[in-house]
């Protein structure tokens, strides 16, 4: 092989390289598209969303018990707008062994979150068994592609108050994911100050889009380097 088509060989070499590095670095769903998804379905839709609004789907499963642990699982509503994911042993397994159902319900009424501006529906989440004493679990939910997004992910308990949670920092589209020690119910939100709302447009939405074009231009960049390789082995047996 000679130098040119060695150093277009190693041109490429870092491309695949820095396209599984970003690859790596995304949460799975993520490779469904950069394009906004499917039309968010709201309990209440606001003003713009009425006419074509479709009501929001519920989730459940059941999980099986092995060995005396819960196995591991993710649980989604069927629309996909709400999801809980797990690892072996997060939900405290049941005495007499039996499965583990987990629910998942968008929510119609819920305690006022005051000085949180709400940006998705309102899910609750269920289990015939609690998380473990030092267990979490993997909230995630999907947000409209038309309103400011969410910075953070709020639960209650019960009757309440509303308390953040955090954010996971997730780079799928339109999906924000926190962690969470026990279930309740969950929103994607920010604070009703503008100000704060406007950073929570920037992390919620501008990151993920910036991630997909970033791996976009690594993607073409290969095609013409992959050409260049090919001719160039193609010259090195000519001259053979």
């Amino acid at each position: 092989m000679t130098r040119t088509a060695r150093r277009r060989a190693a041109l490429l070499a870092l491309a695949v390289v820095a396209y599984a590095i970003a690859a790596w670095a995304v949460a799975p769903g993520f490779y469904d598209g950069i394009a906004p998804p499917a039309p968010y379905r709201w309990v209440s839709p606001p003003p713009q969303f009425r006419a074509a609004n479709q009501p929001p789907l519920s989730g459940h499963a059941t999980i099986r018990v092995n060995n005396g642990r819960v196995d591991p699982g993710s649980v989604f509503t069927q629309d996909g707008q709400a999801a809980i994911s797990f690892t072996p042993g997060a939900f405290v397994a049941p005495a007499d062994g039996s499965q583990v159902t987990i629910q998942i319900a968008p929510q119609t009424t819920f305690p006022d979150p005051r000085d949180i501006q709400l940006a998705t529906n309102v899910y609750c989440f269920t289990s015939t068994a609690p998380l473990g004493s030092g267990k979490d679990a993997l909230i995630t939910l999907q947000y409209s592609s038309g309103l400011p997004a969410p910075g953070d992910v709020y639960m209650y308990e019960g009757n309440g108050p509303w308390r953040k949670i955090g954010n996971t920092g997730s780079a799928a589209p339109f999906y924000i994911a926190a962690r969470t020690t026990a279930l309740g119910c969950f929103a994607g939100g920010y604070p009703r100050n503008a100000s704060q709302a406007a950073g929570a447009r920037l992390g919620g939405q501008t990151l993920p889009i910036i991630v997909a074009l970033a791996i976009l231009v690594v993607v073409l960049a290969g095609i013409p380097l992959a050409v260049l390789r090919r001719r160039g082995d193609a010259g090195d047996e000519d001259e053979g």
